[in-house]
């Protein structure tokens, strides 16, 4: 689990971290430009006003010779040659004394309540076309100077090519933005963004860019997080391989379990006479990524130490029903399908129920599920055990004790478990040959069993002679290398495929 858990850790801080960064860097950058729309809107408005300045500076003139049809055609023509401006006002006593427009027209309404302000944001309901203003302002003498700037110049200047940041000008507390008329604001109330400009009495506001943002990390930061994502992914990698280097064996097996590397291979049970196929004894390999599959004889003892024999067994459970269940068709009446079960899974809390939700589990309900019970670990036979394996055994299941003579059980099992199979294990068999003394032990243990009602399976037949004396003593189950070496699930197809199917007699 750590070599698992670290470096996942470890990936996904760095990706953290990295996209953390990244992201106060963009944050910044988003700042930045914003304030620098800001500013590109500020010089847009001060060139607007630069030029309400300069006509200004008409109107004074005009105040000190008086306002004849001349003076009134010379503002016409500073409003019309200033692009953004509208019109130009002077007002005395109250009244349009003199104006840019023909016969002294005005634009504004209620001239008197204007305030005595050098700027002013003049809502649509004080024009007289319903249109917002911008009025800049000057006190000269007696007479006050008006000039108008249209809302649509304003909003052009505001019009700062940036995605996501809307720019509004603040005079007093009254603001206009890109649509919309002119709005007030409380004056406490908070700016997220604000520029006040140095040369005239206004502001530039804008929303400041939030701290975090998915939309900017994608659009903005798109390669970056790709190369986050594969540093982080290079960086896990390489923790695991360090850690699997340095992982205990019961570490590298656990997680060989919870990768699925531990598959079942089966070994082919046949009749010894006719030679079909009876049944399969399930064996556990571990299907290593790199050094191919490695022999039970190397992780089982492992997983025995540690606990991790229940999973691993549990998983070979898992794997059988389904692969048995996809040629169901196929395997011949009353098939044999023998797993090795450990003393520590018998007597575990829910092995029974294990076990019959594993037989629950095949399409086929004919087959003989065999518990074949290992000998190397001690099994402590109380009331218990024998009434668990007793449910199993009315529920269908065929109880045989594996490697017989070669483990802890010695006769008690026999004695005290019901017991439908013993196992004689090849180091058995194995001694058989052409002198007549080579089969006396072997005697002995056939002898045993046929006295006690047993039925046997012999393991590891690898010599003719040894089928022959197998075959004399009418040891009808025979496993071993002399027929079928263990086979993937692949391997067992075709033996089935190739083999006609023989129905299975229970001896």
């Amino acid at each position: 689990m750590r070599s698992i858990l670290l470096p996942l850790t470890l990936a996904a801080c760095l990706f953290v971290f990295g996209v953390s960064v990244l992201n106060i860097q963009l944050w910044y950058s988003s700042r930045a430009d914003s304030l620098a729309g800001a500013k590109y809107a500020e010089n847009n408005i001060n060139n607007i006003l630069d030029e309400a300045t300069l006509a200004t500076k008409t109107a004074k003139d005009i105040v000190v010779k008086g306002c004849d049809l001349e003076e009134q055609y010379q503002l016409g023509t500073e409003a019309a040659l200033k692009p953004h401006l509208r019109t130009i006002l002077i007002i005395k006593n109250g009244a349009v004394w003199c104006s840019s427009l023909p016969g002294n027209r005005v634009l504004l309404t209620h001239i008197p309540v204007v305030p005595e302000t050098n700027l002013l944001l003049a809502p649509a309901k004080n024009t007289v076309n319903g249109l917002p203003v911008l009025l800049y302002q000057t006190l000269f003498a007696t007479s006050r100077i008006l000039v108008t700037i249209s809302d649509q110049h304003i909003r052009g200047a505001l019009n700062v090519p940036l995605k996501r940041v809307a720019y509004s000008l603040l005079v007093g507390n009254n603001t206009i933005g890109l649509s919309g008329d002119v709005a007030t604001i409380d004056a406490n109330t908070p700016l997220t963004g604000r520029i006040d400009s140095a040369k005239y009495h206004y502001s530039i506001i804008y929303n400041q860019p939030p701290l975090f943002s998915l939309a900017r990390l994608v659009t903005k930061g798109s390669g970056i997080l790709i190369f986050i994502l594969l540093i982080s992914g290079i960086a896990a990698y390489a923790l695991e391989k360090y850690l699997n280097k340095n992982a205990t064996p019961e570490e590298t097996l656990r997680k060989a379990i919870s990768n699925g590397e531990i598959v079942p291979f089966y070994q082919p049970i046949v009749n010894g006479k006719t030679l079909t196929l009876r049944g399969v004894e399930v064996l556990a390999r571990w299907k290593h990524p790199r050094a191919g599959y490695i022999s039970p004889a190397s992780f089982i003892p492992v997983a025995e130490k540690s606990g991790l024999i229940i999973p691993l067994t549990q998983s070979l459970m898992t794997q059988v029903v389904t692969q048995m269940n996809v040629i169901a068709s196929k395997l011949p009446e009353g098939f044999h399908v023998g797993i090795n079960f450990s003393a520590s899974h018998i007597t575990s809390p829910t092995f029974v129920e294990e076990c019959l939700k594993y037989r629950d589990s095949f399409r086929r309900n004919d087959l003989h599920l065999v518990i074949e019970v290992t000998e190397r670990e001690p099994l402590h036979v109380d009331e218990h055990l024998v009434q668990r394996l007793n449910v199993l055994h009315e529920n269908g299941f065929v109880i045989a004790l594996d490697d017989f003579g070669t483990g802890y059980s010695g006769l008690s099992y026999l004695h005290d478990l019901h017991i439908d199979y013993i196992k004689i294990d090849q180091s058995f068999v194995g001694r058989v040959n052409a002198d007549p003394d080579s089969t006396r032990i072997l005697d002995c243990v056939l002898d045993l069993a046929r006295k006690l009602s047993l039925s046997i399976v012999a393991e590891g037949v690898e010599t003719k002679e040894q089928l022959d004396y197998l075959n004399q003593n009418n040891i009808t189950f025979l496993q071993g290398y002399y027929f079928y070496k263990p086979v993937t699930f692949t391997g067992l197809v075709k033996i089935l495929l190739s083999k006609a199917r023989a129905k299975v007699i229970v001896e």
